[in-house]
């Protein structure tokens, strides 16, 4: 498996686990946000982390 199918199958596994939430990965960095993320600007209320882990920590919070 590739590094780019490793991360396809977390992006594909947070939006599972998160409904509602785009969740994408660029230049190592990941992010979340309500609905569609247009690639420009992240919306208000968007989330940003260093890891994969640290972003499903994230979306985990927003959800209780």
């Amino acid at each position: 498996m590739t590094a780019a199918e490793d991360v396809g199958d977390l992006v594909d596994e947070m939006g599972r686990a998160f409904p509602g939430w785009t969740v994408v990965e660029v230049g190592g960095r990941w992010f979340a946000a309500r609905g569609p993320l247009n690639g420009e600007q992240l919306p208000a209320g968007a989330l940003e982390a260093d890891s994969p882990a640290a972003l499903y920590l994230q979306l985990e919070a927003r959800r209780r």
